[in-house]
């Protein structure tokens, strides 16, 4: 098709607008249309805007596929076939998965060896990053395009230096609309950090002395505003101390937060980063062991602070007596997964409106955890 063809039956503006409204992979066919609109559908401003329609957002379940440790992942759309139901009402129970179109299976398209651990640990802007525990392999891949980029490791000793299992996590920053992965040790008696930058394609070893007698204490990281957070644990003083670790990918900086001041806490108090209305945010939830009775929600005013920057803004209890807390997506809604071997799976909670959505149950009894994704276009090789 011409140019003239493909520009003369709409305004651009509108041609424009509908682009943004499509999947990937319409618009990866559609590039092939004209000159101008493979240059609508490749500009830096389109895959921006692009991946900013609440239409492409998703949830990515990642689930275990057996003992040889290769995950399967689907992904969920925001309107999925769901019942809705006010909290402590019974929720029903629905169809599988395998049945709801709105639900995607995808493998990976990269080989995996059947001796290794594959760990999806983090998502950017429709980036996925992979790593692979025991041959410290880490992929950047993008689903809805099918392109993944394999990082080169760099050629020094003290980036395989770590004895067990480190800690990998992903972040953008938006001011020099880079990626970077961070690969922190997991013992504290030598803190060097490696970051990787896409833009660059290179790794950078930088001290880190604050991490010092400072461990991850388990669990994904969540970034806002170019800054990873994360839970770590610290035996300074001979006292094991919960705090929250902080990592501003710009500048490089680490810096540490206080917990808010619980009125109580038990060692059956748990305790999971979220993000919340664009605030940095913390769910606590405490039980006997068995059931849980008893959910708080607190947020920080600001970006660094101490434990009086926080605030309790929720409480619940009785919600259910088995979810746990898994993460937050939309504006302000906490996910709630069940353990092994119960028909539902995942349920939404608005603690604003306190609503609860239930999706419908799985097909396969495996471990499972949630990631927040968009479709979209990025490329895995930077800017």
């Amino acid at each position: 098709m011409s140019n003239e063809t493909a520009d003369c039956s709409l305004p651009r503006d509108v041609i424009f607008e509908i682009l943004l409204r499509l999947p990937v992979n319409s618009l990866l066919r559609f590039r092939s249309v004209s000159k101008s609109w493979y240059c609508y559908i490749s500009s830096r401003d389109f895959i921006q805007m692009h991946r900013r329609q609440p239409i492409h957002e998703k949830l990515l379940r990642v689930s275990d596929r057996g003992p040889r440790y290769i995950p399967t992942i689907s992904f969920f759309s925001l309107d999925p076939k769901i019942t809705t139901v006010v909290v402590d009402d019974e929720i029903d129970e629905l169809g599988d998965f395998d049945s709801d179109p709105s639900v995607v299976f995808v493998d990976l398209p990269f080989p995996c060896s059947s001796d290794d651990e594959v760990r999806i640990v983090g998502s950017c802007n429709g980036l996925l990053c992979v790593h692979f525990n025991r041959s410290s392999s880490i992929i950047l891949w993008n689903p809805a395009t099918r392109k993944y980029k394999l990082l080169e490791s760099p050629d020094c000793v003290s980036f395989y230096s770590d004895p067990f299992f480190p800690c990998i996590m992903f972040g953008f920053v938006p001011q020099t609309n880079d990626y970077k992965v961070i690969k922190i040790p997991s013992s504290s008696t030598n803190p060097k950090v490696w970051v990787y930058a896409l833009n660059s394609d290179s790794w950078e070893e930088i001290e880190a002395p604050i991490l010092h007698s400072l461990l991850p204490k388990g669990g994904s990281a969540v970034i806002l505003n170019h800054c990873l957070y994360w839970l770590s644990y610290s035996n300074d003083d001979d006292n094991e101390l919960d705090i929250i670790t902080c990592f501003d990918l710009y500048n490089q900086v680490f810096t540490r937060i206080k917990l808010p001041n619980l009125n109580t806490v038990s060692n059956l108090t748990i305790q999971k980063l979220v993000i919340l209305k664009g605030c940095l945010s913390m769910i606590t939830y405490s039980g006997n062991g068995i059931t849980l009775n008893n959910y708080e929600v607190w947020v920080m005013s600001e970006q660094q602070g101490a434990a009086e920057f926080w605030t309790k803004q929720f409480a619940f209890s009785s919600f259910s007596n088995l979810a746990r807390p898994v993460g937050s997506w939309r504006k302000g809604e906490l996910l709630l997964g069940y353990p092994i071997g119960l028909s539902l799976e995942l349920i939404s909670y608005n603690p604003y409106t306190k609503r609860t959505h239930s999706f419908q149950r799985r097909t396969s009894k495996d471990r499972f955890k949630v990631i927040n994704y968009v479709e979209s276009l990025e490329s895995v090789e930077g800017s």
